[in-house]
């Protein structure tokens, strides 16, 4: 278990199954309910988030104006776009981990699983055409494939400590927290897409009981001012499939913005898993569901990370692999393309 002075993470358990081809650091060469005594201190125009099931409030920026970032579609261009090759009209298999969470946490019957599953997903492709919304893949959990998941769960569990899962979509790692023990008043969830955080209410029924607090933002909109309301108080931030909407540049900005939302102190955390590649990207690469693509190798995100510390003059330990997944991988997409899973330390 991780301490407060604990400036290493512990040996890495590995709570389920990984896959075999897995590539390694170590193998590559040379609001006033948000934290109240800081949201009372912000302006007036700060609005609480949603919680506890209920609606956020519009998203009132979006950062489409700054490099690197994926913008929303137009709605004209969002019509009879269900031709595309990352559009499925029903999952070919449901995780049997987020089965469980649907059928035990959500209390939903399992021959309605299915079909419940199908018209949340209608709900949100009409929202944005991620590809992760049309293959379902958010029916397949990332943070527990972390190799630390079971210290994470341990530290918000027994030591009352804050996690932040930015661009969480339905928020589903955070079902996943709280069904293995998590305070889930000391989760937190943000999105640019509040609709997205509203359908996950509805994925999984918990709008009465889920005590987490989630709100939109924009990572790269330094008047938001519901995030600069968390700067400092995090001990844990998730980032997933979050990063590879960044050109290099903005992905450094971007983890150095996340830097702020840690508490300053070795041990705290940026985990998480984004698209990535066996030779990392050299120029963005446009996607046609809009905005781009940058796949990192393992090197070139330690890069991040090294500039990250260059800029606040902090240092971080990098703990990164990369490995085939579902929807990684395939035909459609770029050869090479693998899952990225990361662990960032501050030291």
């Amino acid at each position: 278990m991780m301490t407060s002075i604990d400036t290493m993470p512990p040996p890495m358990v590995r709570l389920e199954s990984q896959p075999d081809n897995l590539m390694g650091s170590s193998d590559v060469a040379d609001v006033s309910d948000l934290l109240p005594g800081h949201i009372n201190n912000l302006e007036d125009e700060a609005k609480i988030p949603a919680t506890s099931g209920l609606k956020s409030r519009p998203v009132v920026t979006t950062g489409t104006e700054k490099t690197g970032v994926m913008p929303p579609l137009q709605p004209e261009s969002k019509k009879n776009n269900k031709g595309v090759p990352w559009y499925h009209a029903s999952p070919n298999d449901i995780d049997p981990v987020t089965r469980g969470l649907l059928e035990n946490y959500s209390k939903i019957p399992s021959d309605q699983v299915q079909q419940h599953i199908i018209a949340i997903r209608e709900k949100a492709w009409d929202v944005y055409p991620y590809p992760c919304i049309g293959q379902f893949l958010f029916l397949n959990l990332t943070i527990n494939l972390s190799p630390y998941y079971p210290s994470l769960v341990s530290r918000l569990r027994d030591q009352n400590q804050k996690l932040l899962d930015l661009g969480c979509c339905f928020a589903q790692d955070v079902r996943k927290l709280v069904s293995d023990g998590a305070p889930s008043q000391n989760i937190y969830g943000a999105d640019l897409y509040g609709e997205f955080m509203d359908l996950g209410f509805e994925l999984f029924s918990d709008s009465k009981t889920l005590k987490s607090t989630f709100f939109p933002t924009d990572i790269l909109n330094e008047r938001d001012l519901l995030l600069r309301g968390l700067d400092g108080e995090m001990d844990v931030v998730y980032l997933g499939l979050f990063l590879h909407h960044f050109d290099f540049e903005t992905c450094v900005k971007v983890c150095t913005r996340v830097t702020r939302l840690l508490k300053p102190k070795p041990g705290s955390l940026v985990m998480g898993v984004q698209v990535g590649s066996l030779v990392g990207d050299t120029k963005p690469i446009p996607i046609p569901s809009g905005g781009i693509l940058w796949r990192h190798d393992i090197t070139s995100f330690e890069r991040v990370w090294e500039e990250v510390g260059a800029l606040t003059g902090t240092k971080w330990k990098v703990e990164a692999r990369l490995e085939r997944g579902k929807g990684f991988g395939e035909k459609w997409q770029i050869e090479g393309t693998r899952r990225l899973g990361f662990e960032v330390f501050r030291l």
